[in-house]
């Protein structure tokens, strides 16, 4: 008799995985989640799969962005809404700050004490660290 190994996945998985994995030998134990789990799987999901496509080459980079694409329509869905009202406010977004064809990259800001500015990157050190 052969030695049974388990692997502990914990996350989410497209619909027809456990059916290709089970074609594959696999046993797997699965089971649906409920609103506030799938959310938060979602979430994390996203995350996943950004990773994935920051590591990416450039053959492979199309894969991950449509895996990325396929969690933010799920997402949208899930929040009670869709891709069109999520495209809607990526338009609105865009109209008021640009896009990034141009290429910017800040490097730092300065703002003086006290001043709207400075509050907002004080608030946020983790993300925006003082020099």
């Amino acid at each position: 008799m052969s030695e049974v190994m388990r692997f502990r996945v914990e996350k989410l998985i497209r619909d027809g995985l456990p059916e290709i994995m089970r074609g594959q030998g696999l046993r797997v134990f699965a089971r649906a989640l409920d609103e506030a789990e799938y959310l938060s799987e979602l979430k994390k999901k996203l995350l996943e799969e950004a990773a994935e496509a920051v590591g990416a080459d450039a053959d492979s980079l199309i894969e991950e962005l449509a895996d990325v694409l396929e969690v933010v329509i799920a997402l949208a869905q899930a929040s009670g809404t869709g891709l069109a009202e999520v495209e809607a406010r990526r338009l609105a977004k865009r109209a008021e700050r640009g896009g990034f064809e141009g290429r910017v990259y800040n490097a730092c800001v300065e703002a003086e004490a006290g001043s709207e500015g400075a509050a907002y990157y004080l608030a946020r050190p983790e993300q925006y660290p003082r020099l």
